[in-house]
């Protein structure tokens, strides 16, 4: 149920909690590193002057040799200058020799390595009961007495500054991040909506555009180019729009024009008819003239039907391989005796091609072409139906001679009730609608129909692609 209801979260919402996300990862590493680096520091330092002191330990111990001095008596003053360094001495024997007053050193690790110098990586901390310490434990050999003497050291350094430094100075790093995190998120979070401003004036744009004015384009001159393919796309959708308002228009106006005169006819002949006493003959004759009327609207609204139908994919072709010529010829046995009222002959031209599509669906397109190249074809004339066949495609055209189409009337050809005269009344048995069907018939099977005009002759071209 919560999902049914969720509000989806806004691009500026989900850029600046990604923008926000990276800065604080962003930071918190830069935070890391400067902390480390700084610790690193220390300990170099803290190595430096440990091994400071542990070569004035060796020194001294070294000097006692040579001048016969126990080593007690030397290692007292071995270091000066050093502020906060302790160091511990024993003999071999694990005889405390020096060890600095200030430090516990018993608590230095008694397992810790022992090493030959000082280095940082060396450096381990330990506490007493009073402070903390950072140091190593290190083996030298002194001649005594001409005896190779072996002393264990341990040098220290007091931490407490340092740490006290590096508490203070994380604390105002953590505070200097924190600043820096929100600051640079409050300018994304300023920057992304400016940066929404051109799609805030796009919409706003859009909002003035109503059906009564679907002819106003959304200029792509001003607009980033991250929106120009979504300006192209709605300005098309808007063409797309426009030209369906249009031909809604025409159509409506074009089937209240088409079922008005069938209407009229009922109605006039019906007041006719009542107007005075009539024989039975005569209403007989009345009634058949309503019932071809009422034939002549049953098919119209059938048409109607099976063009909305297949414009939205209700009717799903029953797809087989089909004799195209096979399927003509039959067709030209029942337009002989129409075509021969006019003196118009009807050929079939072209090698056998088989399409794959629906039989009913192709007959009904290729019947309406050919009735169509009957109505308007002058007398005394031919009709020719050819096939082709490529390794691309298949071709179908019915070409008749007749008045030259131009080409503002070609491309409207197909619009249902489309008339490229207007001051030609259409006969009887036409709805205006043949062409339309025919299209919309092939299309739905995947083929393509289009229409040519030239030197007194129209041609419609039916194609498939050569599977």
């Amino acid at each position: 149920m919560n999902k049914m209801f969720r509000i989806p979260n806004s691009l500026a919402f989900r850029s600046t909690i990604l923008v926000g996300f990276a800065v604080i990862v962003c930071l918190s590493i830069m935070h890391e590193i400067v902390v480390h680096s700084i610790e690193q520091h220390f300990t170099e330092q803290d190595a430096g002057e440990l091994n400071e002191v542990f070569v004035a330990v060796n020194k001294q111990l070294a000097e006692s040799g040579l001048q016969k001095l126990s080593p007690v008596d030397t290692l007292k003053d071995a270091v000066s200058g050093h502020h906060g360094v302790y160091y511990h001495v024993e003999s071999a024997a694990g005889e405390v020799l020096y060890t600095s007053t200030k430090v516990d050193f018993s608590f230095y690790p008694e397992h810790a390595p022992i090493y030959k110098s000082v280095q940082p990586e060396h450096l381990l901390l330990f506490k007493d009961a009073q402070h903390m310490f950072r140091g190593t434990k290190l083996n030298t050999n002194v001649f005594i007495d001409n005896v190779e003497t072996n002393f264990s050291v341990i040098v220290a350094s007091n931490m407490e500054f340092h740490m006290t430094y590096m508490d203070e100075f994380k604390k105002t790093l953590w505070l200097i991040t924190i600043c820096a995190a929100v600051i640079t998120i409050l300018a994304a979070r300023f920057a992304i909506y400016r940066g929404h401003s051109p799609l805030r004036k796009l919409t706003r744009k859009i909002e003035t555009i109503s059906a009564d004015h679907l002819d106003e384009r959304v200029s792509s001159e001003a607009v980033p180019t991250e929106l120009l393919a979504l300006v192209n796309s709605f300005n098309v959708m808007l063409q797309k729009l426009e030209d369906g308002f249009v031909r809604l228009s025409f159509f409506s106006a074009d089937i209240a024009h088409e079922l008005r005169t069938p209407i009229t006819n009922l109605t006039t002949q019906t007041q006719v008819m009542l107007s005075r006493p009539r024989s039975n003959e005569q209403y007989t004759e009345m009634l058949y003239s309503n019932l071809e009327e009422f034939d002549r609207m049953t098919k119209m609204v059938s048409d109607m039907l099976l063009l909305a139908q297949t414009e939205h994919g209700l009717i799903k072709p029953n797809k087989e391989n089909i004799d195209v010529n096979s399927e003509i010829k039959d067709l030209l046995e029942y337009f002989e005796l129409i075509a021969d009222e006019k003196n118009i002959s009807l050929q079939l031209v072209g090698p056998t091609v088989t399409v794959n599509c629906d039989r009913t669906m192709l007959r009904q397109a290729l019947s309406n072409l050919i009735s169509n190249a009957v109505r308007y074809s002058p007398v005394d004339n031919d009709i020719v139906i050819e096939t082709k066949k490529t390794t691309e495609r298949i071709l179908i055209s019915v070409s008749n001679h007749g008045e030259t189409i131009s080409e503002k009337h070609l491309t409207r050809l197909f619009d249902r009730f489309y008339r490229a005269d207007p001051s030609r009344k259409r006969d009887e048995e036409g709805a205006g609608l043949g062409l339309t069907i025919a299209k919309a018939v092939i299309e739905i099977n995947g083929g393509q129909i289009e229409a040519e005009s030239s030197n007194d002759q129209t041609i419609f071209k039916i194609v498939f692609e050569n599977a």
